[in-house]
């Protein structure tokens, strides 16, 4: 649930950018401030855990309607060439003063079949492509949130948008509009030589049979060919809506920086990237069906009519049959027809159906956990308890051999120098990232694959950057709480000590915010983001660096707030601010891959967090360097 119930678009129409994804970490990261309302988009069943090494993207609905489209192509197909194998003899009755009413009523009523099955596999193909879209957004949207913010950072949220929309479209098309169709567009011509050589000679039809062999083997070896330009034009159209998007969301930090002309620059060059990509394929396209409508259309009818021709020298057939043997070698150009299409939507739709299977391919999260042990009574139990965690974001564990309990109603404080995996035991925490060994439980709930919801449920995270969705505040509180009424809300504004400010706005909370917060200052986004960790009403809280980014009077109104916020409920802070820290019961250190408790004596403020730098642990979620002056400016500033 990360879309405000306020708007959710159809997925079967493009979806606006702000709330298809900006990015990994505020898009994926959200579902653990918000609601755990199941989202209105159902999450189909391919989120199994474990995909084949090629993940199917088409529904079973939609390969019945390829199927469908498959035979009524065929039986068209046919319809055709009866109709103009009837034709063809009708016009012989016609030259030798026979009666042609007989071979006329044959041709029309193939004709009826022939148009009849065409319409309907029209129909068909197009209204699954309209579903199959839709599939395809949910199976890949779903995917994502089932790899969570751990293992899809990597993918820029400007490429998931282009592949989630045009992407999606583009493969909708290739399987539902273009796939069957060609497919027994290719075969049609089989069976109406078969039709051919039954009802009226069987030579012309073995010549013609070996001569259309060459059409498929001359588009596989198109295909091999040209397929660069189609991976191209994609990794080119990915490329510039990524970088567009990136400066779209940037564009203020851009214009302070005076970094706005060089990045227009940038663009217009990608935009000429993804131009010259496009015309390539265009190019290669078009070469393709010059050859085939000069070489291939002009070689099967003049080969066709020389074998009437000879056919009929010998007696072999009448006229009618001739002109029944010419008249069908249009039927042969069928496939010729799918050919100009087969390089702009085929290898359009298959360069995005490898992108979509490339994330589809990797592997949704597992767990260490027992498959008995899940869920425990939590009456009698801490809040939080990890036993010999382990935590990876790659390959090297950033975390190892974890042991930390935690009260219910204690307020514990994390410090440790930035990189030590003070943000990997959050995400865990929040169910975001799954232990690559040992076991964690929050609240009763053992952290797994299968049990990653109740986790998220059972917490509400403030992160260091709050992301506020583009409609009003009553709508970015509401995401904690679907049905929250006004009254709910304002108190939560109590709570965080921002309703009087936006009691002071015009609209109070019907006041319209930006995206990411636009309109409010760091501090208002920040305690708006308490304010909905209020009405999420979760056991545990989480603060991340909740005053890192906030001026001292923001900081102090923060503090306050969390210190109501907090009352009844689990509360881990992580922090370099002291101020953050002050009412922790106790303290542990993140440090050289473990998690240690910090004596009583010991200050685990700023000042001591700032010790010890030499952490081993990498972690790509945080930022800041790990040399030692730049830590002690940092922390002096701090303390002055």
């Amino acid at each position: 649930p990360v879309i405000s119930t306020r708007y959710s678009p159809p997925l079967t129409t493009p979806v606006p950018i702000d709330t298809l994804g900006a990015s990994p970490s505020p898009f994926l990261a959200s579902r653990t401030v918000m609601s755990s309302r199941r989202s209105p988009v159902p999450i189909p069943a391919p989120l199994r855990r474990g995909f084949p090494s090629r993940p199917a993207v088409s529904s079973p609905a939609g390969r019945r309607a390829g199927a469908i489209s498959f035979g009524l192509t065929l039986l068209g197909a046919l319809g055709s060439g009866w109709c103009l194998i009837s034709t063809g003899r009708a016009l012989g009755a016609l030259l030798s003063s026979s009666s042609v009413a007989g071979p006329l009523a044959q041709a029309l009523a193939a004709a009826v079949l022939s148009t009849t099955c065409q319409l309907l596999a029209q129909r068909v193909s197009r209204s699954s492509a309209v579903s199959e879209e839709a599939h395809l957004r949910r199976l890949t949207l779903a995917h994502l949130l089932g790899l969570g913010p751990a293992r899809a950072a990597d993918i820029r949220s400007g490429a998931t948008a282009s592949l989630l929309t045009d992407g999606a479209e583009r493969v909708a098309l290739y399987r539902q509009t273009f796939l069957a169709p060609t497919l027994a567009a290719a075969a049609a011509p089989l069976l109406v030589l078969i039709e051919l050589g039954a009802a009226v000679d069987v030579v012309p039809a073995l010549v013609l049979g070996v001569a259309i062999v060459v059409v498929p083997a001359f588009i596989v070896f198109a295909h091999s060919r040209l397929r660069a330009s189609s991976s191209g034009s994609r990794r080119a159209r990915t490329r510039l809506a990524a970088e567009y998007l990136d400066a779209i969301q940037g564009l203020r930090t851009l214009t302070l920086a005076r970094a706005a002309e060089r990045t227009s620059a940038r663009l217009r060059l990608e935009g000429e990237t993804n131009r010259r990509a496009v015309m390539d394929l265009l190019a290669g396209n078009q070469l393709v069906i010059l050859l085939t409508d000069g070489l291939f259309s002009l070689f099967l009818i003049t080969a066709a009519a020389g074998l009437a021709l000879v056919r009929l020298s010998t007696g072999a057939i009448d006229v009618g049959d001739a002109l029944a043997v010419i008249l069908t070698s249009y039927v042969l150009l069928e496939p010729l027809d799918h050919v100009g299409a087969f390089f702009y939507v085929g290898m359009g739709g298959m360069a995005n159906q490898r992108a979509i299977r490339k994330i589809l391919s990797r592997p949704l999260p597992r767990s260490t956990a027992r498959p008995g042990a899940r869920t425990q009574p939590s009456a009698a139990q801490a809040s939080v308890v990890l036993d010999d965690v382990e935590a990876a974001w790659g390959e090297d564990p950033v975390l190892e051999d974890v042991n930390l309990t935690v009260r219910r109603g204690e307020r514990l404080a994390v410090v440790g120098p930035s990189g030590a995996g003070k943000s990997t035991l959050m995400a865990m925490l929040a169910g975001n990232l799954l232990p690559s060994d040992g076991s964690l439980r929050v609240e009763g709930t053992e952290l797994s694959a299968a049990t990653q919801d109740q986790v998220r449920s059972a917490s509400a995270l403030v992160a260091q950057t709050t992301w506020l969705f583009t409609g009003t505040i009553a709508d970015n509180l509401r995401l904690a709480q679907p049905y929250a009424t006004p009254s709910q809300m304002w108190h939560a504004l109590e709570v965080a000590r921002l309703d009087k400010e936006v009691a002071l706005m015009p609209e109070g909370l019907e006041t319209q915010v930006g995206e990411a917060g636009l309109g409010l200052s760091g501090g208002q986004a920040q305690r708006l983001s308490l304010a909905r960790a209020f009405l999420a009403d979760r056991p545990v809280l989480l603060l991340d660096e909740p005053t890192s980014q906030v001026d001292l009077a923001s900081e102090a109104a923060i503090v306050e707030s969390i210190e109501q916020l907090a009352r009844g409920r689990t509360v881990i802070t992580v922090s370099h601010r002291a101020g953050a820290l002050t009412t922790a019961d106790r303290a542990v250190r993140v440090e050289a891959r473990g998690v240690h408790e910090v004596s009583p004596a010991q200050d685990p403020g700023p000042a001591h967090a700032s010790s010890g730098r030499a952490g081993t642990g990498t972690e790509p979620h945080e930022a800041g360097g790990t040399a030692p002056e730049a830590a002690a400016g940092d922390h002096g500033e701090e303390r002055a």
